[in-house]
């Protein structure tokens, strides 16, 4: 049996309420066919590995963009703070 609380619990981030329902609906239609824990395993080990090669992907595809957004940000603040003690 799925353990709804639980599965709420460590679903909370990462899903919307409605899409945690909904996935732990369609568990239960098949907890007597499977093994629920081995079926939530599988589902965390796949839910990590394509976030992993999402998050990946975002970092090499924005990180360099981000870093230099945020360096350029800091040495305007920096220079601001400096032109002020004049």
């Amino acid at each position: 049996m799925v353990n709804g609380k639980n599965m709420n619990r460590k679903t909370n981030n990462m899903l919307s309420k409605e899409t945690a329902t909904s996935l732990k609906a369609e568990i239960k239609k098949y907890s007597d066919t499977f093994n629920v824990a081995d079926t939530q395993k599988y589902i965390k080990e796949v839910i990590s590995e394509v976030s992993n090669d999402f998050i990946k992907n975002w970092l090499d595809k924005n990180m360099n963009s981000v870093v230099k957004e945020a360096v350029k940000e800091e040495l305007q603040h920096i220079a601001k703070e400096g032109m002020k003690k004049k």
